[in-house]
């Protein structure tokens, strides 16, 4: 089973870190990567079991990555992912993405972070792309949380 595995430190209580990265996905999730025709106005995560991961365009569209899998707060996300390795949505592609989230303190967390089943996808290439696209992502994740901490 090929999967991307990734690991960071938020200096956030768990509550915070599940939070921001459910809740506030449209504000830390890099406006680029979308598979719509228009730029991105919005990214959804609906919190709940079975619940819609999408996007909303400037043209009005939405384009759906995927669902939830299993919505645990504040320990564990499980989404699945349908985004192909052409980067199209596929409504019979099931890939998983695993979000741990371990607190090591009050206010310090460990993410653990695994996208599987990615050997469904076409090439090893798309997974490289993606193991780095993961990384810069979770960056940005790690880097609102601390951007919105200053602030309060």
């Amino acid at each position: 089973m090929v999967s991307i595995k990734k690991e960071l430190i938020v200096e956030a209580s768990q509550a915070t870190a599940f939070k921001v990265f459910t809740e506030q996905m449209d504000l830390w999730w890099p406006a680029s990567h979308h598979i719509g025709k228009t730029p991105v106005i919005r990214t959804v995560l609906e919190p709940y079991i079975k619940g819609r991961w999408y996007t909303q365009h400037e043209d009005g569209s939405e384009n759906n990555v995927g669902h939830v899998l299993n919505w645990d707060p504040y320990e564990l996300l499980i989404l699945i992912w349908q985004i192909n390795g052409d980067y199209q949505f596929d409504p019979g592609l099931f890939t998983e993405v695993e979000v741990h989230f371990i607190p090591e303190s009050p206010k310090i967390t460990r993410i653990k972070f695994e996208h599987r089943n990615l050997d469904r996808l076409s090439g090893s290439k798309v997974v490289e792309s993606m193991d780095e696209g993961w990384g810069w992502i979770l960056e940005l994740y790690k880097t609102h949380i601390d951007r919105i901490l200053r602030n309060d």
